[in-house]
């Protein structure tokens, strides 16, 4: 899993970061190829004191940098001018692959740790929403029961929960019907024309959760109650995705209520770790923290051992350093891809 940029993340302080790793990393080859990237490298090699500054090593060198950046960031603003917007990636339309090519939130974990923190949202620190939604134990409970799909639902809920909740609503209705038909299917019990209602019954059933099977008595009454808010919140997700989330054509609609939204997922995520911690104590799996998807295994951070990245590959460990935010290893990847630094935490 990527870094999460902060959303209270300034700008002049993106643009601060951008320019420190420049001048820390860049020579003239790798100029030229972000120059290629962003499609800048004109505007660079036309700079009238930029890469002579580079190469006498000239005192104003870094600020010749820093006047670069907004360029290669992609920003449209002149100086004095007001920003378009104050969300850093409408602002930087090219942040993300700037960002990705200069491996930035590895270099400042490395160097400039304080700036990362401003910037990057740790996720085994944060990795929550503001209304207390933990996102990345729902991402653990996916790898654990191995539903590739129920991670990038949570994913999508983490990118759409506070800018499009109608999104956020329909992936979190995807994913009580991810994880009830992946644990159907692996009792054997899958029965793929269930809609939600039905999933969710059939599920709780097969895991002894659902409220018709609990007896009476002062404590079960207080237990079938709890369960028949399960049973209402799964029911009443999935409900309210067919009337305003996403997935249905549809004409003068209201759309969702942002709190609304933000209230849906809350409830929605721990009760769906709630069923997969259920079949795994019925299964006698433990339910043990697992690696985050999408980042490389730390076990893999050892010098001089390979380490297998999602996006480039597996490549060969040739340093590993230990910072506050996690272990920064650089990796040769090949002479495609070439060396890369890479945060792993976990």
């Amino acid at each position: 899993m990527a870094s999460l940029w902060r959303q209270d993340a300034p700008a002049n302080l993106v643009e601060l970061a951008v320019g420190k790793c420049l001048i820390a990393e860049m020579d003239d080859s790798r100029r030229t190829e972000i120059g290629l990237l962003t499609g800048t490298k004109e505007q660079i090699y036309k700079h009238p004191r930029l890469l002579r500054s580079l190469r006498f090593g000239d005192d104003d060198y870094d600020g010749h940098v820093y006047d670069m950046v907004p360029a290669l960031l992609g920003a449209q603003e002149t100086w004095g001018a007001p920003a378009p917007s104050q969300d850093i990636h409408t602002r930087f339309p090219r942040l993300g692959m700037v960002a990705d090519f200069i491996d930035l939130p590895a270099w400042l974990a490395l160097n400039e740790p304080d700036l990362y923190g401003r910037l990057f949202i740790d996720d085994d620190v944060e990795a929550t929403l503001p209304d207390g939604t933990v996102l990345s134990e729902a991402e653990s409970a996916a790898v654990r029961l191995g539903i590739a799909e129920m991670r990038r639902q949570v994913e999508r809920i983490r990118r759409d929960y506070a800018t499009d909740p109608e999104a956020a609503i329909g992936q979190a209705k995807e994913l009580i019907e991810s994880a009830c038909k992946t644990i159907l299917r692996i009792t054997g019990d899958s029965d793929e024309k269930h809609d939600v209602p039905g999933l969710v019954k059939q599920t709780l059933l097969h895991l002894g959760l659902d409220p018709s099977q609990v007896d009476a008595g002062p404590d079960e009454r207080a237990a079938k109650r709890l369960l028949g808010g399960v049973t209402s919140i799964l029911n009443g997700a999935g409900e309210l995705r067919n009337a305003r989330g996403t997935g249905h054509g549809r004409s003068g609609a209201d759309l969702v209520d942002a709190s609304l939204a933000r209230m849906a997922v809350g409830v929605v995520l721990p009760t769906v770790i709630y069923l997969i911690e259920g079949w795994e104590a019925q299964a006698g799996t433990p339910s043990v923290p697992t690696q985050e998807l999408g980042a490389p295994s730390p076990a893999g951070a050892d010098v001089g051992g390979t380490l297998r990245h999602e996006t480039f590959g597996e490549g060969q460990v040739l340093e590993s350093a230990t910072t506050r935010h996690g272990t920064v290893v650089t990796v040769d990847f090949g002479p495609r891809i070439g060396r890369r630094r890479i945060l792993l935490r976990g």
